[in-house]
């Protein structure tokens, strides 16, 4: 019996190695010649693989061409299915961590189609960028842990708040402390507005932002603090996640009543956040 096991994890990992040459034959049968090009493999390799996969039951060669099997077009959508699921989860990474204590739970599958933004990619403020094109597009906006998504939204949204995009955000004290420091005079002038409601939660897991069409997350770097990645998404499954999650931490969060420092201070002390 552990004979047949290892013979079989062998002859997986095989086909797993062999997924890119699945995977032209998936589109047609192909000559010997015509594999090498494609594939920019050498003679050797193209026959010392296509003899193992022929003797495997994958693979026949008729008329001088190869082609898939029945057997071997089953492999093949199952290995081209596990190459897009692993695709996925790589670009997914960022949430992972992030959602996995979130209640209610977080089905990851449901950001399959999401757009990821990463400082990976090179431009460090690409995700608050991508928020800011999102925030351009909607009349309401929902917000949790705004520091997550984008550490100076205040200066992205101020114009839009004013002309009346309706903002809901649960900011944690500090964060809502270090934006009256820095914006006291766009504070008064949001308080006043009356377009724009705060509430204050001390432990927010990571950064949510809910639009009209998209939702997004936002994670920080754990070292910096800043953002780090920021997937967003119109799938509706992951909307119906996101509004009970918000509306979960909202109905527990504490009102700020007025959007400077001391009726920051009085709430805090008031329910010891």
């Amino acid at each position: 019996m552990e004979g047949d096991e290892t013979v079989d994890r062998e002859f997986l990992l095989e086909v797993v190695k062999r997924a890119p040459m699945l995977a032209a034959l998936r589109e047609g049968s192909m000559t010997p010649r015509d594999l090498e090009h494609r594939l920019g493999i050498s003679r050797s390799t193209r026959h010392r693989n296509t003899t193992s996969l022929t003797d495997r039951g994958v693979l026949e060669k008729s008329d001088g061409e190869y082609r898939l099997t029945e057997f071997g077009r089953a492999l093949a959508d199952v290995v081209a299915t596990f190459e897009t699921d692993m695709q996925t989860t790589v670009r997914l990474a960022p949430v992972f961590d992030a959602v996995s204590d979130s209640l209610p739970t977080c089905p990851t599958d449901i950001f399959a189609d999401a757009t990821v933004t990463t400082t990976d990619q090179g431009d460090p403020f690409g995700p608050l960028a991508r928020f800011v094109s999102l925030v351009r597009e909607t009349d309401s906006l929902r917000m949790m842990d705004s520091y997550a998504v984008a550490p100076t939204y205040i200066d992205e949204v101020h114009g839009r708040i004013l002309d009346g995009l309706h903002t809901e955000v649960i900011e944690r004290p500090d964060v809502a402390n270090d934006i009256m420091e820095h914006y006291p005079r766009r504070c008064v002038e949001l308080c006043a507005s009356e377009h724009l409601t705060m509430k204050l939660f001390d432990d927010l897991p990571f950064g949510l932002a809910i639009l009209d069409n998209r939702v997004g997350i936002g994670v920080r770097d754990d070292e910096t603090n800043v953002p780090r990645a920021f997937v967003d998404t119109d799938a509706s499954e992951a909307r119906d996640w996101a509004e009970t999650l918000f509306e979960t931490y909202w109905d527990e969060s504490v009102p700020l009543r007025r959007f400077n420092p001391k009726a920051l201070q009085e709430a805090i002390e008031r329910h010891d956040l």
